[in-house]
């Protein structure tokens, strides 16, 4: 009889430890820095739909990440949070000759703040300016904000 009740006591200890001994997983179910995120406008301010936009991402150490985008009227292209500049080469067809493409330089300063035990740090992007370096088919590129901490439309693009 005493040795039941050891034995019991041993399982609800046991069993309470279990229940008890779990934690919540630590999962970062979110984007935490932000992107640059571009807004495509006609003459009038109206939104405008691309059919397909192409975009280059080129970095200082000169490697390319390109993007595809089709049937879009606004994208989120991430920025180079490991350098204090991000140059994007924009066209609207995959056979575009370089010497004809868009290009806007987007320089910055980084910032990191603490987000939480499982996402870690995020990358805000502050000092923002946007260089229309060479303009073929765009008509003009107006920024609302020298700061990028959400993923709101940072740049307008008028074609």
């Amino acid at each position: 009889m005493f040795s039941k009740k050891i034995n019991l006591i041993i399982i609800y200890i046991l069993t309470f430890s279990f229940i008890y001994s779990c934690v919540d997983d630590d999962v970062c179910d979110k984007i935490s820095t932000p992107r640059l995120t571009i807004a495509f406008v006609d003459s009038l301010n109206q939104k405008l739909k691309k059919d397909s936009i192409f975009i280059d991402e080129v970095n200082l150490d000169n490697t390319k990440s390109r993007h595809v985008f089709s049937g879009i009227d606004s994208i989120k292209i991430p920025l180079n949070a490991l350098s204090d500049k991000t140059i994007l080469y924009l066209y609207d067809k995959k056979s575009t000759p370089d010497s004809i493409k868009n290009i806007i330089t987007v320089t910055y300063q980084t910032e990191q703040e603490y987000v939480s035990k499982a996402c870690g740090f995020k990358i805000l992007y502050k000092n923002v300016n946007f260089d229309p370096t060479r303009l073929t088919n765009i008509k003009k590129i107006t920024s609302n904000t020298t700061q990028i901490r959400e993923e709101s439309k940072n740049l307008y693009i008028t074609y």
